[in-house]
């Protein structure tokens, strides 16, 4: 819009109520910014649908910014659009814009159950893999992990023939431990 700005249409997603199962309908925003862009490609939609040339189409789209900025400077209430919202002048001077509201009737939510198939086989993304979620069950299936132990049974073993080795050392005898050495 040629000196006010730029309004420009969005959607924003729609949203997930897990709690009352239903799912709000996607809703359209018109945004508006200060800063201006080529309007060519508009003007060119507004010539070919009324059937005119882009010089009238311009003159069309000059003449409705020139009134809207006209009508939001003479009135507090500002300038409406029918059915898209409303010009007025903010606080700090600027021209805001703001949206007007569609009718409940087009944006009524849906029932949306979640429905787990524990059987169904489907295709996800893990990190740059791409894998199904049976493989990824399978993968942290919590099945039990045998550790190996035999460094316990070395400790005992070695103790026990400690044990009999010591046994064996301080048992009296007529020898010593080391050969058959007599006592003098």
């Amino acid at each position: 819009m040629p000196g006010l700005g730029t309004l420009s249409m969005h959607m924003a997603g729609a949203e997930a109520d897990i709690s009352s199962k239903q799912i709000s309908s996607p809703k359209p925003v018109i945004k508006f910014e200060h800063k201006e862009v080529d309007v060519s490609g508009f003007l060119n939609y507004v010539a070919d649908r009324t059937q005119s040339d882009i010089y009238e189409a311009t003159e069309a789209l000059d003449h409705l910014c020139d009134n809207l900025k006209t009508e939001v400077a003479g009135h507090a209430a500002g300038a409406k659009l029918v059915g898209i919202g409303n010009f007025f002048k903010g606080k700090d001077g600027k021209i805001s814009f703001k949206q007007e509201e569609l009718p409940a009737a087009f944006l009524q939510p849906v029932f949306a159950e979640r429905v787990i198939h524990p059987d169904a086989e489907h295709h996800i993304l893990v990190g740059d893999k791409e894998t199904t979620n049976t493989v990824m069950a399978e993968y942290f299936n919590d099945s039990p992990v045998v550790k190996n132990r035999w460094w316990v049974w070395a400790i005992v073993l070695g103790a026990i023939g400690l044990v009999s080795l010591l046994i064996y050392l301080n048992a009296g005898g007529a020898g010593t431990a080391f050969g058959n050495a007599v006592k003098i």
